[in-house]
């Protein structure tokens, strides 16, 4: 898979089918599960009113942040990260999935690239 899926568009996948598993339809008038997130610009705090805020751009990011500054912790000194959204249009993104177990196999792919991340700093940070 290649990191972010999402970048500069609000959703993924483009298609009407669902991206992790390509036999289901996902997107309305379809059954879905989806991981969204975003921001909004407060209009009222007393309301809790928000507007979309057009002039922000959106992320998801899995990382990795190692103990450092005589922290304790594993892999120590590491820092490591999986873009899965970047540059969203509004600050908003969502990712749609056929299931719940496609998106938790997504998720799962996704922290398992993290964790290549990780190991792949192991020799760089021994050398330091």
């Amino acid at each position: 898979m290649k990191f972010p899926v999402l970048k500069k568009k609000p959703v993924w996948p483009s298609q009407s089918r669902c991206p992790w598993c390509k036999k289901n339809k996902v997107m309305e008038p379809h059954s879905m599960a989806i991981l969204a997130g975003g921001a909004m610009r407060v209009v009222d705090p007393k309301k809790r009113s928000a507007t979309i805020a057009d002039d922000c751009i959106g992320f998801l990011d899995l990382v990795w942040h190692g103990a450092h500054d005589g922290g304790k912790g594993k892999n120590r000194e590491i820092c490591a990260r999986v873009p899965l959204a970047d540059d969203t249009p509004a600050g908003q993104f969502e990712f749609y999935f056929c299931s719940t177990r496609c998106l938790r196999e997504f998720l799962n792919a996704s922290v398992d690239a993290l964790e290549e991340k990780i190991i792949r700093e192991l020799p760089r940070n021994s050398k330091k």
